[in-house]
């Protein structure tokens, strides 16, 4: 979402089989499996911010201990704006980098976001409102050449993108399986056309990705601020005029709620999914953070439950109604926030315990004790649990024998339990084990 604090207002006020080519090391797992993966978890790097592309050449790559198995590109310096500079002209030289890296990096998932039109081919003129932090300037109007068949530009971009492959030869059509329409377009600062145009410009182009891109994921349009009257409109138009979708997208931030209350917001997203028919579509929330712009935890709240949050967000949204019906994939925007908000142990330790786990059910509560029932990577029966009033006694089932708690070291403790002792559990997760 942001490059700009000004645009982040809007979105408050709006409230993978996947086989890549023989010369990469190895195919992550496919997004969409259960259980969970580590391509389940997305980081994206904002350009210049200290990972992605630097100004004066090459990459850095993300260099938190925490390494999840999927990059997002978005705000990264990939936009249309910045790869293609005017008719049939691209500048390659962000995507080359992320190429080069992701191959250095495998394996490795990536979702390329298609935002910003090229002020050459904006229906209105670009200004002020539509530069980046990085100097660039982009449009939120129609390109000037769409019509019902579909924007010439953007089609002839799309496929150049697909076909191109960087000087040290990593294509796209080998690394980039996961395609996202469109960032944010509920929000004037980023698409003021109609959703039928969105449509439009989006349906001849989809059939080049997967005629290009051996097993390509296509997702929905992100919408920003549980928007769920304009998902309703394009679930509606692909259900009229054809499908294009493989996964439901949408971006949630907490903002200044606790995890237990944004959970609402997604509910309120899936239930706009499956009552327009899409009740087995895989969903996603491809980016997400603390507050909006300023990607880090409320004042408002304490170190811990900040702390906590972040685990409990993450945990609500993969057991949300159980195994398939939960999450597919969850992903942190502005990644480095996770180092500089003195995150990193507790999320890569909640990757720790929860890839290849899944998730039975979802997370139940009783008064403020949160409880989500999973099987563990090793099949032993497992229960998160955390209280949102703090610290309390909590008994276990007797046949838990031990529990995972985040002490601020990677990978946390385990400490052994006799049957039915009470444990001490609070605003931060911990997880009772069979074994």
């Amino acid at each position: 979402m942001r490059n700009q604090l000004a645009f982040a207002s809007l979105c408050l006020l709006c409230v993978l089989g996947m086989t890549f080519a023989s010369h990469a090391e190895s195919a992550p797992p496919a997004m969409g499996s259960k259980p969970i993966s580590a391509t389940n978890w997305s980081f994206e790097c904002i350009l210049d911010s200290g990972c992605g592309p630097n100004p004066t050449g090459g990459g850095t790559w993300i260099t938190s201990t925490s390494q999840p198995g999927t990059v997002r590109l978005y705000d990264a310096g990939t936009p249309w704006d910045i790869l293609n500079t005017g008719p049939g002209t691209y500048e390659w030289t962000n995507l080359d980098t992320w190429l080069d890296m992701v191959a250095e990096h495998q394996p490795r998932a990536v979702i390329f976001t298609f935002s910003h039109v090229p002020c050459f081919i904006a229906s209105t003129p670009c200004s002020d409102e539509g530069k980046t932090d990085s100097g660039k300037y982009y449009s939120p109007s129609v390109p000037k050449d769409l019509t019902a068949s579909g924007s010439k530009t953007f089609t002839s971009f799309v496929t150049a993108l697909v076909q191109h492959c960087s000087p040290a030869g990593n294509c796209v059509k080998d690394y980039i399986k996961y395609w996202e329409m469109w960032d944010e377009p509920n929000d004037p600062h980023y698409w003021v056309g109609t959703v039928n145009q969105l449509y439009d410009m989006f349906k001849p182009v989809i059939p080049i990705i997967r005629s290009n891109v051996p097993g390509a994921i296509i997702s929905t349009p992100p919408v920003c601020g549980g928007n769920t009257t304009w998902m309703t409109s394009w679930l509606n138009l692909e259900n009229t005029n054809g499908r294009l979708s493989d996964y439901y997208g949408f971006h949630s931030y907490l903002s200044t709620f606790e995890p237990e209350q944004r959970i609402n917001m997604i509910k309120n997203m899936l239930d706009a999914k499956n009552n327009a028919g899409w009740t087995t579509t895989p969903w996603w929330n491809t980016e997400t953070n603390f507050q909006i712009g300023e990607d880090t935890c409320s004042t408002q709240f304490t170190v811990e439950d900040c702390r906590g949050q972040l685990v409990r967000w993450h945990v609500l949204q993969y057991a949300y109604q159980g195994g398939a019906g939960g999450a597919y994939h969850v992903g942190w925007y502005d990644f480095p926030s996770i180092s500089s908000g003195g995150y990193d142990t507790y999320y890569y330790t909640m990757m720790q315990w929860l890839t290849g786990a899944t998730f039975t059910a979802s997370c139940t509560y009783s008064g403020t004790v949160y409880t989500c029932p999973l099987t563990e990577a090793d099949g032993a029966s497992g229960l998160v649990v955390w209280n949102t009033g703090g610290n309390t006694h909590y008994t276990p089932a007797n046949e838990y024998k031990n529990y995972k708690s985040f002490n601020g070291t990677y990978g946390g403790a385990t400490t052994s339990i006799s049957a039915g002792e009470p444990t001490t559990i609070g605003l931060i997760p911990i997880m009772f084990a069979t074994k």
